[in-house]
C-alpha cells in the first residue's frame, strides 16, 4: 500500500516537474506576426486563428504572437523589420512594399480586377506566385495573399459622386508611386501619410480625405471626420503574408508545411469573411452619419477613363513585362478564359463559415 502511494506520489511530482520545465522553456520557435489594421477586423481575427492553430498543430512547438492595430510601427517600419529578422512575420498590403519590391505594385493598378474572382485567379496564378518570389532577393518569403478590399474614396470637403468632385482636393495617399498617379489622375493632390497618423491627420484637416476599404474607415472611427464617400472600388487591395527568408529556411521542413497549409486554409477563412463583412461596414458607416455613394455605370466609366493613363506611367515603375501582363489577363478574363478557375472559388467559398456576427460585435 505504501508502495503505491509512494508510485503516485512519484508521478505527480514527475509530472509537475514537466509541466514546470514546460512552462519555462515554452516553444521552440516564437515569432512575432505584425500588422496595421484594427482588433476583430477580418485580417486580425484571421492572424489570431492562424496563430492558435500553427501553435496547436506543432504540439506547441510554434509560438506566434500577433501585434495588431500599427503596435509593431507602420507598414514599411514593419516590412524593415521583417527584412531584418526583428520581426519574423507580417500582412502588408502590396502598395506599402514599393521599395523593396517594384514589380507588386502591378496588383495596385486601377481597376484591373472586376471581380473577388478575377483576383484571386490571377494571385494565385503562375504570376501571382512569381510576384511573391521576387521578395526572395529582400530577404523575405512570401507565402501567400490575404484580403484588404476595395478601397474608395471618402472626403469631408463635399460629397462624392463623379470624379469631378474630387478636384483640388488633398487626399492621404500611401507611400506608392502608383497610388499616388491613381489620385493625379481624378484630379486630386496626393498627400503622403502613413497608416497610424492618417485618422489624426483626418481629424486636424491636414487632408480632405483619403482611400480605404469600408473595414479600415469604420475600424479606424474616420466618419468622424469624413462624410462622403463613393464606392468606386478603384482598387483591389491584397495583404501579403510573408516570413524573414533565413527564419524561414531554418525552420524544418514538416513545420513549413504546417505553417504554409495553415496559411492559406485561414487564407480562404479571412477572405470569406471580409466579403461577408464589406456591405454591413458600410451599412453601419450609413448608420455613423456617412453618407455613401454607388456610381452609376457612367459615373463608373469616368473613373475607369480618367485613371487608364496610369497604366502606361507604371510600365516605369513596375516594368513592361508586368504591366503587359496584367492586360493581357484583363482581357483573358473578359473573354471567359478563366470561368472555370472562378467557378472553383465560388463553390469553395460557399463551404467556408466564418463568424461575421461576432465580428461585428467588436464595433458596436
Amino acid at each position: 500500500m505504501r508502495c503505491c502511494i509512494y508510485v503516485k506520489s512519484l508521478m505527480l511530482v514527475t509530472a509537475i516537474i514537466i509541466l514546470a520545465i514546460s512552462s519555462t522553456y515554452g516553444a521552440t520557435y516564437n515569432f512575432k506576426l505584425g500588422y496595421i489594421i484594427a482588433e476583430g477586423t477580418p485580417i486580425d481575427i484571421a492572424a489570431k486563428k492562424l496563430a492558435e492553430l500553427v501553435k496547436q498543430r506543432t504540439n506547441g512547438e510554434v509560438e506566434i504572437t500577433v501585434y495588431p492595430a500599427s503596435q509593431l510601427g507602420g507598414e514599411m517600419d514593419i516590412i524593415e523589420k521583417v527584412q531584418l529578422g526583428t520581426v519574423e512575420m507580417s500582412l502588408t498590403s502590396t502598395c506599402a512594399i514599393a521599395l523593396y519590391a517594384p514589380e507588386l505594385m502591378v496588383l495596385d493598378l486601377p481597376y484591373l480586377f472586376p471581380t473577388y474572382e478575377a483576383a484571386y485567379v490571377y494571385l494565385a496564378g503562375e504570376n501571382g506566385q512569381r510576384l511573391l518570389k521576387t521578395l526572395d532577393s529582400k530577404g523575405i518569403t512570401g507565402i501567400c495573399y490575404f484580403e484588404n478590399g476595395w478601397r474608395n474614396f471618402t472626403s469631408s470637403k463635399n460629397e462624392l459622386k463623379k470624379p469631378d468632385d474630387l478636384k483640388g482636393q488633398n487626399i492621404r495617399v500611401t507611400q506608392s508611386p502608383i497610388y499616388t498617379e491613381i489620385i493625379k489622375a481624378v484630379g486630386a493632390n496626393p498627400i503622403p501619410i502613413s497608416y497610424p497618423e492618417l485618422a489624426k491627420a483626418l481629424r486636424e484637416k491636414v487632408v480632405d480625405g483619403e482611400e480605404n476599404p469600408p473595414v479600415n474607415v469604420y475600424s479606424e472611427k474616420m466618419y468622424e471626420t469624413q462624410k462622403w464617400m463613393v464606392k468606386d472600388q478603384h482598387t483591389y487591395s491584397a495583404f501579403i503574408f510573408k516570413v524573414n527568408k533565413k527564419v524561414w529556411e531554418a525552420l524544418p521542413e514538416t513545420i513549413q508545411k504546417i505553417i504554409t497549409n495553415t496559411a492559406f486554409e485561414m487564407r480562404d477563412f479571412q477572405r470569406k469573411l471580409s466579403r461577408e463583412c464589406d456591405p454591413i461596414y458600410t451599412t453601419q458607416l450609413q448608420t455613423k452619419g456617412m453618407a455613401v455613394y454607388e456610381p452609376t455605370k457612367e459615373e463608373l466609366l469616368l473613373y475607369k477613363t480618367l485613371t487608364e493613363p496610369v497604366y502606361e506611367k507604371a510600365k516605369l515603375i513596375c516594368g513592361d513585362e508586368w504591366v503587359n501582363n496584367v492586360l493581357q489577363f484583363k482581357n483573358d478574363w473578359d473573354n471567359g478564359k478563366y470561368q472555370k478557375d472562378a467557378d472553383k472559388y465560388i463553390m469553395n467559398y460557399k463551404k467556408i463559415s466564418v463568424p461575421t456576427n461576432e465580428v461585428m460585435k467588436s464595433f458596436k
